[in-house]
C-alpha cells in the first residue's frame, strides 16, 4: 500500500470534512476520478486528424458558416451538458 502525502491545507480540509475517516470512500471517488481523467470516452485521434478538425472548424467560422451559440443558448446547452455528467 501506498502513501499520497497532500501538502496543500484547503484540499486537506475538504477531504477530512468530506471523508472523515472513511478511507474507502475515499478511494472508491479516488479510483473513479483517475479513470475518467486517464480515459474520457472519446476515441483517440492523431496529431494531424486534430489539427484537420480545428483548421476545418476555423475554415467554418472564417465563412461565415459556422453556426454560433449567443450567450444565452451557450449557457443553457452548457447547464445542460454539465447536469448530464
Amino acid at each position: 500500500m501506498q502513501t499520497i502525502q497532500i501538502n496543500n491545507p484547503e484540499i486537506e480540509s475538504f477531504i477530512s470534512a468530506e471523508y472523515g475517516n472513511d478511507t474507502q470512500s475515499l478511494l472508491n471517488d479516488f479510483v473513479k476520478f483517475v479513470q475518467l481523467s486517464l480515459d474520457d470516452g472519446y476515441p483517440t485521434i492523431s496529431k494531424d486528424e486534430a489539427k484537420k478538425r480545428v483548421a476545418w472548424a476555423v475554415a467554418e467560422v472564417k465563412d461565415g458558416n459556422a453556426v454560433l451559440l449567443n450567450q444565452e443558448e451557450y449557457d443553457k446547452d452548457m447547464s445542460a451538458f454539465l447536469k448530464s455528467l
